[in-house]
């Protein structure tokens, strides 16, 4: 099973689409004890979706981890704690990045990090089999009417249409 660092923009989207569970079916989930500090603040004034996370970390579905570099990018960078550590979490961890977030994708585009976001693993999913056709376009426009970038799901819902199983 694959690693995948997630941080709070892209959870969020997972969460309000309802892709939390077949991500788990691919990958090991993993986020930075900062971005855990900043659902259970979430949950505490009341956000829906980050009790629904924070339930995740509790029943042990997404690993937190503490970063050993977070200090070093967050100077580098000039960036908060919370997205230094997940930075830093991926770099040390060799694996993606889930981010919604573009400065922190420019920083991880510097350093050779890999990155993904939510419209990126709903294809994925549609090519391991997980999403049929009409499955993945749902969450694409579910991500949509969620705030999400609408250029980016209809390059992905074009490559569906295609049967593009490039990556």
């Amino acid at each position: 099973m694959r690693n995948l660092v997630i941080n709070t923009s892209s959870s969020l989207f997972f969460a309000k689409v309802g892709l939390f569970p077949h991500l788990l079916k691919e990958f090991k989930l993993i986020t930075s004890e900062e971005i855990m500090e900043e659902f259970e603040e979430g949950e505490q004034i009341g956000y829906k979706d980050a009790k629904m996370i924070v339930s995740y970390f509790k029943q042990g579905k997404i690993e937190v981890t503490k970063a050993r570099t977070t200090q070093r990018i967050m100077k580098e960078f000039n960036i908060k704690n919370p997205d230094a550590s997940i930075v830093s979490l991926a770099q040390e961890l060799n694996c993606f990045l889930a981010t919604e977030d573009r400065q922190i994708e420019k920083i991880c585009l510097i350093m050779q990090i890999k990155i993904t976001n939510a419209a990126l693993l709903i294809y994925l999913l549609w090519l391991k089999g997980e999403f049929k056709d009409k499955q993945a376009f749902l969450l694409l426009d579910l991500l949509i009417r969620n705030g999400y970038n609408k250029e980016i799901c209809l390059k992905i819902k074009e490559k569906i249409i295609q049967g593009d199983k490039d990556v």
